[in-house]
């Protein structure tokens, strides 16, 4: 009775153990990885952009993950193969990455698959409005999705950060911004969300995805719908009159970026 009871012990300790193997996929890429989406801005083409990033850091910088990319019409499926070891190494930790656009996506409903390694597979609904990119997965196995929902950048945006080496200088970064509207530039109110190059909150203010500065920078969001070398002038101005105390960064929805110290 014992040698029975004690057999039976280890039949269901190895019906267990064979359930738990079947529910946990092996991970052959050797990491997890972190998923964002965002918009690629090159002039009036817009398109989307996932970005993979192993949670795993590597000895060399520039790793790259291997991978490939099948379309259809209603459908997306991505596949991470494997982490490539770089032909001249680059030393410095860090993940390695994959940068996979997938073009101009019409508005609907896109089955989307992520394959990872050999044997994990999660999969979804990709969700294309005017206003956002929006994914929806059944499972999220060997994988952290850092964006659920992207908003899409509104098509005159323009978008920045003023920042002081020295000493904050507010009314200096007011009166900047009051200059663009000068230019033509509209203080209207953005939707609620991750823009992937900022956010906004309720509150309708602006911020960057992440600070790495000690003290948070000057921040604005307009629309402006003039000519971008007035904004050019502009910053060329600002720079011969307070050259190194100020350092001002402007993103337009046109994919251009104009840095106030590099223009004279």
């Amino acid at each position: 009775m014992k040698l029975t009871l004690r057999a039976l012990i280890f039949c269901l300790a190895g019906l267990f153990a064979c359930e738990e193997s079947a529910d946990e996929a092996l991970n052959t890429l050797g990491t997890d990885v972190d998923v964002e989406m965002r918009e690629y801005l090159d002039g009036t083409q817009r398109s989307l952009m996932f970005k993979f990033f192993t949670t795993r850091d590597f000895s060399c910088i520039n790793h790259r993950i291997n991978y490939s990319v099948q379309q259809e019409i209603n459908g997306l499926a991505i596949r991470l193969q494997e982490v490539e070891e770089p032909s001249a190494c680059m030393k410095a930790m860090g993940p390695a990455s994959a940068f996979v656009d997938v073009g101009s996506l019409n508005v609907g409903d896109y089955d989307f698959t992520l394959h990872i390694g050999e044997a994990i597979t999660n999969t979804g609904v990709l969700t294309v409005t005017p206003e956002s990119y929006q994914l929806v997965l059944n499972g999220e196995a060997g994988m952290h999705l850092e964006t659920v929902q992207l908003q899409r950048i509104p098509k005159d945006a323009l978008w920045g950060t003023v920042q002081f080496p020295g000493k904050p200088n507010e009314n200096l970064a007011n009166t900047f911004v009051n200059q663009l509207t000068k230019l033509g530039a509209t203080q209207d109110k953005f939707d609620e969300g991750n823009y992937g190059f900022f956010e906004v909150d309720a509150t309708g203010k602006v911020s960057p995805p992440m600070v790495a500065e000690k003290s948070s920078p000057f921040t604005f969001l307009l629309n402006y719908r003039g000519d971008e070398s007035e904004l050019t002038a502009l910053l060329s101005e600002i720079n011969r009159t307070y050259g190194d105390e100020v350092a001002i960064r402007v993103h337009t929805a046109r994919g251009s970026e104009y840095r106030s110290w590099d223009l004279h």
